[in-house]
């Protein structure tokens, strides 16, 4: 075992820093482990997602107060991707999946799937599934969609002449969805 050696050897490409140093960005702020920040100047995050697939987030500024660049188009602050991530982890939501994931994909297989119920009430959900939700919010990835925007959604249709029994069935509809998308993670 003559070519082990014990002793540390220098290294050639880190001369003159320690191992202690923290890295810094280009304003002279420590990153965190996680994060780096790119020759342009573009900030990126690493991450490992609920299904071990290595993933990254980028954007042109680390907190929210920072200054967008000249020229670069708007966007989410680093450190407010990595929160949502970090929360969305701890929910068992895998978001790199349900950011590309639409409502559709969900309501109409929960529909599908219910059969305990009569022909007619069946009718009747998918006729409300398709005449008023899919008009209106269907279209949208449903890790972007939140309690806000679904009581915004039942204030315009009572707004517009809708009875509170008609909403309650489109809740009946939506809530199992929702909460069946988050199982699904």
């Amino acid at each position: 075992m003559a070519w082990y050696n014990t002793q540390a050897l220098p290294c050639p490409f880190l001369k003159g820093v320690s191992m202690s140093e923290k890295r810094r960005d280009s304003k002279g702020r420590l990153l965190r482990t996680e994060e780096s920040q790119r020759a342009d100047g573009k900030y990126e995050y690493k991450y490992v997602d609920a299904k071990g697939v290595r993933r990254s987030l980028y954007s042109w500024r680390l907190v929210s107060s920072d200054k967008l660049p000249p020229k670069k188009r708007s966007c989410e602050a680093l450190r407010d991707m990595e929160a949502k991530v970090l929360r969305d982890t701890q929910n068992g939501i895998n978001s790199f999946t349900a950011a590309r994931m639409m409502l559709n994909d969900f309501g109409e297989d929960y529909i599908a799937t219910k059969y305990e119920l009569k022909a007619s009430t069946r009718t009747n959900y998918k006729y409300m599934y398709t005449k008023y939700i899919k008009e209106n919010i269907e279209m949208r990835d449903i890790a972007s969609i939140r309690y806000s925007d679904i009581k915004k959604f039942y204030g315009e249709l009572l707004k517009h002449g809708f009875k509170p029994n008609s909403v309650e069935i489109i809740q009946t509809i939506l809530h199992p969805v929702f909460n069946v998308a988050v199982k699904d993670g």
